[in-house]
C-alpha cells in the first residue's frame, strides 16, 4: 500500500503541475459540466448518445451504443450537486443494466485557473438479486488552466477505498488538453482537438496497473457537440479479462458521440 499512496501522491503533484505547464483531453469520469453562472442558482443538464461507452480505456457496453444524461444543481458559482446515468453491459454474475453516479462538490475559478473537488457515489442497478453489488465511492480533485482563450490544460485525480465493493483501493489520474481551432467553417460552428493520458493503480494486486489514453476531434454548434475519438490502453487480452471479466473490451476503440449540454439560465 505504501507504493499505492506514493503513486497517488505523485499523481496529485502531476495534476497540479499540469495546471501550469503544457501536458497531454479530456475523458474524465464526469461529464464536462457547463461553467456556473452569475445567478445564485442554476441547473445544468444534458444528454449524449455514443456508439460505445469507453471508460478508462475499457468498454463498459461490450461495443454496443450507450445513452447518457445528467442534471446538476449549481449554487452561488461555488457549490454543485448532480446525477449522471448510462446503460452498461458487463455480463458476469452481477450483470447490472445501468450505472447512476451521484456527485457533489466545490468548484471555483481564480482567473485562468479553475479548481474542483468533490465526491461521487457509483451505483450499479438492475443486477442479479442476491449477488454481490458493485457500488462504491470516490473522492476527486480537478484542476484546469486556460493558457489562452483557446487552449486549456489540466489534470484530475480520483481515489476510492473500496473499489467495486471488494475492499481494494483505486487511484486513477489523468492529464488532459483541449484546443479550440481558430477557424469557423460556418457562422456559429466551432471545432476542437483534445486528448488525455492517464494511469490507474489498484491495491492488493486486485487488477493490473495500466496506462490508457484518448485523442479526438469535435465540432460544436450552439449547445450541440459531435465528437470523434480514439481510445486505447496497454492492457493485454489476459489483463483485460482480469480487469473486467472480458477478453475483447480493451484495445483500440473508435467512438462517435453526439451530445447536447445547456442550463436553465441559457434557455430563452
Amino acid at each position: 500500500m505504501n507504493a499505492l499512496f506514493k503513486a497517488a501522491g505523485a499523481a496529485v503533484v502531476a495534476a497540479a503541475i499540469g495546471s501550469f505547464a503544457p501536458t497531454a483531453a479530456s475523458a474524465a469520469d464526469m461529464p464536462e459540466i457547463i461553467d456556473a453562472t452569475t445567478t445564485p442558482f442554476d441547473i445544468a443538464f444534458g444528454v449524449k448518445g455514443t456508439s460505445e461507452w469507453v471508460l478508462r480505456g475499457i468498454s463498459q457496453t461490450k461495443g454496443e451504443p450507450a445513452v447518457q444524461g445528467y442534471a446538476e444543481l449549481q449554487a452561488y458559482g461555488l457549490l454543485y450537486a448532480g446525477i449522471w446515468a448510462s446503460n452498461v453491459n458487463f455480463g458476469g454474475a452481477s450483470d447490472p443494466a445501468t450505472e447512476i453516479d451521484y456527485y457533489g462538490g466545490v468548484r471555483y475559478s481564480f482567473g485562468q485557473l479553475s479548481l474542483d473537488a468533490g465526491y461521487v457515489w457509483v451505483d450499479f442497478n438492475g443486477g442479479v438479486k442476491g449477488v454481490r453489488q458493485l457500488d462504491y465511492g470516490k473522492v476527486y480533485g480537478i484542476a484546469k488552466f486556460a493558457v489562452t482563450e483557446d487552449f486549456e490544460i489540466g489534470g484530475n485525480v480520483y481515489y476510492g477505498g473500496d473499489f467495486i465493493n471488494l475492499g481494494a483501493e483505486i487511484v486513477h489520474a489523468t492529464a488532459f488538453a483541449k484546443y479550440k481551432l481558430p477557424f469557423e467553417p460556418m457562422p456559429g460552428v466551432g471545432s476542437y482537438i483534445s486528448g488525455s493520458f492517464s494511469k490507474q493503480w489498484t491495491s492488493k494486486n486486485f487488477s493490473p496497473d495500466y496506462l490508457y489514453w484518448d485523442a479526438g476531434v469535435g465540432v460544436t454548434y450552439k449547445a450541440m457537440t459531435l465528437d470523434f475519438r480514439y481510445h486505447d490502453s496497454d492492457l493485454s487480452r489476459r489483463e483485460c479479462f482480469v480487469s473486467i471479466g472480458q477478453f475483447n473490451s480493451c484495445g483500440d476503440r473508435y467512438v462517435v458521440s453526439l451530445s447536447f449540454d445547456t442550463a436553465l439560465s441559457k434557455l430563452k
